[in-house]
C-alpha cells in the first residue's frame, strides 16, 4: 500500500510540474490582450470621381418618314446597311400623284391664259375709252350749235308770228325744233359725262379683273408646285451619310400620310464616333463641369477603357419614383472593331479632381471609433482644437474641397486614446487627402480588436501536460 501511495504522489508531482512548465511557456507567449492595425499617412495620388451608369448612343438619329399616301413598291436598303446622302432608299407608287400633277398643270395653263386675256381687255379699254369720250364731246358740241340755231330761228319766227307775218304752223315747227335741240344738248351732255366716268370705272374694273386673274394664277402655281413636290417625294432619299439602324416597313405596305407621317427608317451617322449619356444623382451633379475627363468600360470587356471629355450637363432633371437624376454627355471614338453600338449600358467614371502627389490616409482611419463610451469620445472630440482652415493644399493649389475630420492614436504604455484634429480634402471613398493636421509617416488606428481573455488557458495547459501529449 505504501508503494502504491508513493507512485501516486510521483504522478501528481509530475502533472503539477508539467502544468507549471507549460503554463509558464503559454504566459510568456501570450502578449497583450488586443490587436491594433494602423493606417500610415503617406504621399501619393488621390482622385475624386463620380461613378454612374450610362448608355451608348449615336451622335444623332434621323427618322425618315413618308409625306405622301400610296403603296411602297421598293425598299433597296435594309437594317445595318450604309447609305449615302441623296441615295434612294424607298419608292412609293406615284400613279395618283402623276394624275393630280397633270390636272394642276392644266389649271396653271388656264390661269396664265386668263391673266393674258384680262391684260388685253385692259389695254383695249385704255385705247377705246378716250375715243368714245371725244366722240361724246363732239356730239355735245354739235347739239349745242344746233340749239343756238334753233333758238335764233325761234326768236325770229316768234316775232313774225306776233305781227301776223308768219303762219302758226311755222311757229309750232320752230318751237318744236328748239325743244328738240335743248333735249339733244341735255342728252349729249349726259353721254359725255358718262364717257368720262367710264374711263375711270371700266379701267378699275379691268384692273380688278387682272388682280383676280393673277390670284387665280398664283393659286394654280401653288397647286402645281404642291403636286410636283408630291410626285418628287414618292421617291425618298437619305438625308445624311450614315447607316440604317432600323427599317420599320416592308415593300407592299400601303402608307397613309393624311393624319400622321409614317416612319420608314431610323438612320444614324457612321458609328466611328459615339455619344454616351450618363445619369448623375442630385448629390453629385454639383461636382460635374463641362471639360472634365470621363472614362467607361462595357460588360464583358472590363479591361478595355474608352475615354472622353464632358461636353454637356443638362439642367432639366429626370424624376422617376421620386429619384432625381441629371443627364451628362460626352463623345468617344469607337475602335476599329466597332465595339460600341447603340444601346450598350456602360459603367462611367467621371474624374472630378486628380492630385498626383499629396499626403493621404485610408478612409478606415477616419471612420474608426475607439472602444470608449460615447460620452468619453464626445468629450475628447470637444476638447480637440483644429488648426486654421487651410486655403491651399500641399502642392500650392486652392483647397476647393476642405472638410473637418479627425483620427485616433493609441498610447500603448498608458493605454489611453488621443484624438487628432484634421482638415481633409479630396477623397475617392477609399483614400482621403490630408490638408493639415498630420504629416507623412504618422500612424493612426484603423482597427482595434480586443482579445476575449488575458494570460493563459489553464485547461489547455493541463491538456498539453497529459502524458500522451508529451514528447521527450
Amino acid at each position: 500500500m505504501k508503494r502504491k501511495s508513493g507512485i501516486g504522489f510521483i504522478v501528481v508531482f509530475l502533472v503539477v510540474a508539467a502544468a507549471g512548465f507549460f503554463g509558464y511557456q503559454a504566459y510568456k507567449g501570450s502578449g497583450p490582450s488586443y490587436e491594433i492595425e494602423h493606417a500610415i499617412v503617406e504621399s501619393g495620388p488621390v482622385q475624386m470621381t463620380v461613378e454612374t451608369s450610362g448608355t451608348v448612343e449615336p451622335l444623332s438619329q434621323v427618322q425618315v418618314g413618308c409625306e405622301v399616301t400610296g403603296k411602297i413598291i421598293d425598299m433597296p436598303v435594309d437594317h445595318d446597311q450604309p447609305v449615302k446622302k441623296d441615295q434612294v432608299i424607298c419608292r412609293i407608287d406615284q400613279e395618283l400623284a402623276d394624275a393630280d400633277h397633270q390636272q394642276s398643270t392644266a389649271d396653271l395653263a388656264r390661269g396664265r391664259s386668263g391673266l393674258t386675256d384680262a391684260k388685253l381687255a385692259l389695254d383695249e379699254l385704255k385705247a377705246n375709252l378716250p375715243i368714245a369720250t371725244r366722240q361724246a364731246l363732239a356730239a355735245k358740241e354739235e347739239a349745242e350749235a344746233n340749239l343756238v340755231d334753233a333758238d335764233y330761228q325761234w326768236e325770229r319766227v316768234d316775232e313774225l308770228y306776233k305781227n301776223d307775218n308768219a303762219p302758226k304752223a311755222e311757229w309750232i315747227a320752230t318751237k318744236a325744233r328748239l325743244l328738240r335741240s335743248q333735249a339733244a344738248v341735255h342728252s349729249t351732255t349726259a353721254a359725255h359725262e358718262l364717257a368720262k366716268l367710264n374711263e375711270t370705272v371700266k379701267v378699275k374694273r379691268a384692273e380688278q379683273a387682272i388682280s383676280q386673274a393673277e390670284a387665280t394664277l398664283k393659286q394654280a402655281e401653288a397647286r402645281f408646285e404642291l403636286t410636283k413636290t408630291r410626285v418628287e417625294r414618292c421617291t425618298i432619299t437619305s438625308p445624311i451619310d450614315g447607316i440604317v439602324l432600323k427599317r420599320y416597313l416592308d415593300p407592299g405596305t400601303t402608307v397613309n400620310a393624311a393624319f400622321q407621317t409614317p416612319i420608314l427608317f431610323l438612320l444614324a451617322p457612321a458609328l466611328d464616333e459615339m455619344r454616351v449619356s450618363a445619369k448623375v444623382g442630385e448629390s453629385d451633379i454639383s461636382h460635374i463641369q463641362v471639360g472634365q475627363k470621363a472614362r467607361f468600360t462595357i460588360e464583358g470587356r472590363q479591361r478595355q477603357t474608352f475615354e472622353g471629355v464632358i461636353e454637356e450637363r443638362r439642367n432639366q432633371p429626370d424624376i422617376i419614383n421620386n429619384v432625381v437624376t441629371y443627364t451628362v454627355g460626352f463623345r468617344v471614338k469607337n475602335d476599329e472593331e466597332r465595339t460600341l453600338i447603340p444601346g450598350l449600358t456602360v459603367n462611367v467614371v467621371i474624374e472630378i479632381v486628380s492630385k498626383p502627389d499629396v499626403p493621404r490616409i485610408a478612409n478606415a482611419a477616419l471612420r474608426f471609433k475607439p472602444p470608449l463610451p460615447i460620452e468619453d469620445r464626445q468629450k475628447l472630440i470637444a476638447a480637440a482644437k483644429w488648426p486654421d482652415q487651410p486655403e491651399r493644399d500641399s502642392t500650392g493649389a486652392a483647397a476647393d474641397y476642405c472638410t473637418k475630420s479627425f483620427a485616433w492614436q493609441f498610447e500603448e504604455k498608458s493605454r489611453t486614446w488621443r484624438v487628432v484634429p484634421l482638415w481633409v480634402g479630396v477623397t475617392d471613398n477609399i483614400i482621403t487627402e490630408i490638408l493639415s493636421g498630420a504629416k507623412p509617416g504618422e500612424n493612426f488606428v484603423r482597427r482595434f480588436t480586443e482579445k476575449s481573455g488575458g494570460g493563459f488557458d489553464f485547461k489547455e495547459v493541463l491538456k498539453q501536460a497529459r502524458p500522451d501529449n508529451r514528447t521527450l
